[in-house]
Parts: C-alpha cells; structure tokens; sequence
C-alpha cells in the first residue's frame, strides 16, 4: 500500500546556470518541475511510500521525466504514455530580487487529456492519503472530471485529502477559478496553501479570519498557511500555531511550497504532533531553495534527523 497518491502534471523545466535573461541566450540545464511529483518525491526521500499518476508524451522528454521520478523510487506504475499529444515544457528565468519567472508551453499537452479512465480507484481508496494541487484541474474540463472521480475514489476508501490551490493565474488566463478552488478546499482533510493564495480564497490576510473560513467546513482537519522567509501558520480546529522559518541560503524559491507540503505530510504520515509537523515542513520547504531545481535539494530523511537534532556530519 502506498501511503500518498498524487496526480499531476510534470514538465521538462529548462533552468538557466546563470543570471542571463534568456534572450541574451543563456545556458540551460534539463530538469524536471511538477508540484505533484515534487511533493510525491519529498514524501520518498523522507522515508515513506508515493505512487505518482499522469499521462507524458511519448517523446523523449516523457522518458526523461519517468526516469527521474523513478530513479526517486516514487511508484511510476500508473502512468501513461500519450502518442497523440506531447510532454509540457517550460523555462525559468532569473528575475531580480530572488524572484523567478516562468514561462509555460503545456497548451494540450499530454497531461491535460487525462480523463477518469486514468484512475486506478484501488490504489488511491488503499492509500493514507490523495494529494493534489489546484493546478490540474484547471488545464482542461477533463482534468477537473479526473480529479473529481480521484476525490470519490478517496472518499469511498476514507483516504484523507490533502489540497494545495497552487494558484498560477498564468494558466487561469481570462477565467476565474476562485469558486472551484473554495469548493475543493472544502472537500478536503487538509489544506496547504501560501497566504497570497489565501487572500484570494478567503477575502483576508489575518490568519485568524482565514482559520474561521477555512475550518466552517465541516471536513477540514489540518490547515497550514506558508508564508515563504517569514514562516508559516499550522491549524487544526483547536489551536492555531506559528512556525518559525527555517535557515537556508536561497538560491530559487520555486519548489519550496511542495516541499513543505511534503515534510508536513510525512509529519501526518508518522503520526507526529501539529507542531512538529509545521516544523518538518518549514525545514523542508526552507532547504529545497538551496538550488534551482525543484526536486534537487529536497532532503532525506537522514538529514531531516540531522538538522533537528543539531548534528553536524563529518564530510572529511
């Protein structure tokens, strides 16, 4: 049984090594870049069990991409190649400030066509818990209906649900996906979301007006609300509690917030205390700005164990 299940989109991300724009014609390095398998990843490096779904091109970015999540030990099993329809890509682009931009190419991509029928329903009504992002329903109406039938399968099986809006407004375009995003929140155990995201949600900054709306649902077990350098807010439906940021060195933020998803998570999975969880999350998302890739500085859980026992390791 594994114990988080997630599907997705994962793109082939091609990072700049250095500060150039890219028109001066930068050099590019190959990654890959998904929040979904970024968050299945982080749980596998911290010692639990994922299994990833999605569809990828059958070209060679689709093969690059199933390698590396494979090569992570996340369960690759259930994802699909499409003939038809080829692997999303995108491009990050250094910005002043630590700022990132990125630029997408995934109109009909491979992902986007993933209908219901991609779902296998044992698996995730077997798992702890489904994880998904508010990303993948809003890349084509048979994304929404796949996520949808995954959330049922979840519930038929009492598999808790773990949502994180991940608001890109690139990809909302003209449209405004602020009631699908309220609506899916409230179908879900626990909600992973970045203040800004909340604002959008909820109408607010205050954490505790963002606790009242958030927990009036009558399913929402945990909630954190991540606030980058200035550290994050763990809830459940007794206490709010604030979570200290993490040390690291920023090198590229993106990817931070499914690491936090990840370490908070896992504390889930371990049966760890709310506060300890926010602290795993924030160490977590903390050390995954460390490079510019997204699942490169993702910890072990190793060095999760180091870090917050205050071990130095020899290296020589």
């Amino acid at each position: 049984m594994q114990q988080l299940v997630t599907l997705g989109e994962t793109m082939v991300s091609f990072v700049p090594q250095s500060n150039e724009s890219l028109q001066y014609g930068a050099a590019l390095k190959m990654c890959i870049a998904g929040a979904e398998s970024n968050t299945a990843v982080g749980i596998q490096k911290l010692g639990g069990t994922a299994s990833y779904i999605t569809r990828l091109g059958e070209d060679c970015f689709g093969q690059y991409i199933l390698r590396m999540i494979r090569a992570e030990g996340v369960d690759t099993s259930n994802i699909k190649f499409d003939p038809e329809h080829p692997t999303g890509i995108m491009f990050k682009e250094p910005l002043p400030n630590q700022q990132t931009a990125v630029h997408y190419y995934r109109q009909d991509s491979s992902a986007s066509y993933m209908t219901p029928n991609d779902i296998p329903e044992d698996l995730i009504k077997n798992a702890e818990i489904f994880h998904f992002t508010g990303i993948t329903p809003v890349l084509s109406k048979s994304c929404r209906d796949t996520i949808y039938s995954a959330i049922e399968a979840a519930r038929s099986g009492k598999t808790a649900i773990s949502f994180d809006p991940n608001i890109r407004k690139k990809l909302w375009k003209n449209r405004d996906f602020t009631a699908l995003m309220k609506e899916l929140a409230s179908m879900s155990d626990y909600v992973l979301l970045g203040l800004e995201e909340a604002s959008v949600l909820y109408g607010t900054k205050e954490i505790s007006r963002i606790f009242s709306s958030a927990f009036s649902s009558s399913s929402l077990r945990f909630l954190a609300v991540k606030n980058g350098s200035n550290g994050a807010w763990v809830c459940d439906s007794n206490q709010t509690l604030y979570i200290p940021p993490a040390d690291c060195c920023c090198i590229e933020p993106t990817g931070a917030g499914d690491a936090f998803n990840a370490g908070f998570l896992s504390g889930i999975l371990n049966s760890r205390p709310l506060e300890k969880c926010g602290t795993i999350a924030a160490v977590c998302g903390a050390k995954a700005t460390e490079t510019p890739g997204d699942i490169e500085s993702l910890i072990t859980e190793r060095e999760l164990n180091e870090i917050l026992n205050h071990i130095s390791p020899v290296y020589r």
